[in-house]
């Protein structure tokens, strides 16, 4: 896979050209001539036929991939565009270029519009979402142009802040791209490194919190807290932990938090199928349960 500038850099991500109308649809008059009349109406009930969008994030060699993996247990084909070279010990699908995995932020991009070739597919994970705002970082510094002319090197080389607005910018337009493919029936998953970061406290002194690892400045553009209000479910994995002699150990099981507290992030909305997932759900090898419980598979 060739990773060579073009000729002619675009100034901004790839978009899809717009839907043409639908034979004898009707347009309406005056300043929005030009738009598609769609039809106003209500809907009742849980959604059917949408995908959710799920996070996944916890600790380096957790099994978060081995997690995502495991949808086969419960019906549902991945697609995975592996950025951080974690499944090549799995017999999964991954997105190609060429003979190499797909790499770049334009080739992600490509992928998530290639509905034809995802059809198959019950699902498609971007893994990881935090390689992914690494390849939009070089991905604006290669296509968009300083305000004033001047050479970009580095993504503070556009002062104030407003690379890492670009960089949030270009992050949207993947969630955007995900929207597309859950509206077309897939699940859509992004899998996230971890970190640790210190939380501020209105009520008491700061304390460190788990967080997905993505781009949080302050007064900017927060590509972390973004995604996770993206998420209607955003999971973290790590070993199950227990105090002795006052100090932090941990335990030899792996576990799935589902629900925030004051150590880490994590979340589940309310389920169609009426289902409560617990707080926390056992992780062992080869286990599906988190999916068995989200999608109500016995």
């Amino acid at each position: 896979m060739s990773t060579a500038a073009p000729t002619k850099a675009p100034t901004r991500a790839p978009e899809r050209a717009p839907a043409k109308p639908a034979p004898g649809a009707s347009h309406s008059s005056g300043t929005n001539a030009h738009k598609e009349a769609r039809p106003l109406g209500v809907s009742s009930g849980p959604m059917q036929g949408v995908g959710d969008r799920i996070g996944i994030y916890g600790p380096g060699g957790i099994g978060k991939t081995e997690l995502v993996a495991s949808l086969t247990d419960v019906g549902i084909q991945p697609y995975f565009i592996d950025l951080d070279c974690g499944t090549l010990g799995l017999d999964v699908s991954r997105a190609m270029c060429g003979d190499c995995l797909v790499q770049t932020f334009e080739d992600v991009r490509d992928t998530l519009h290639s509905y034809d070739m995802l059809d198959p597919f019950g699902a498609v994970a971007i893994d990881t979402m935090t390689v992914l705002e690494e390849r939009a970082s070089s991905w604006v510094i290669e296509n968009i142009p300083h305000e004033k002319g001047k050479p970009i090197q580095r993504i503070d080389d556009y002062g104030f802040g407003k690379g890492y607005t670009h960089i949030f910018e270009a992050v949207t337009l993947v969630l955007q791209d995900l929207d597309t493919l859950c509206r077309r029936g897939k699940h859509a998953i992004v899998v996230c490194h971890q970190c640790a970061e210190k939380a501020p406290s209105a009520q008491s002194d700061d304390y460190l919190e788990y967080q997905p690892r993505l781009q949080s400045p302050p007064k900017m553009g927060k590509v972390r807290e973004r995604v996770f209000e993206w998420t209607n479910h955003f999971f973290r994995i790590d070993h199950d932990r227990f105090v002795k002699d006052g100090k932090a150990k941990a335990g030899d099981v792996r576990t799935i938090h589902t629900v925030r507290s004051t150590t880490f992030w994590a979340k589940h909305r309310t389920l169609s199928h009426g289902t409560e997932l617990p707080d926390t759900i056992p992780f062992l090898k080869g286990d599906a349960s988190l999916w068995k419980l989200l999608f109500n598979k016995e």
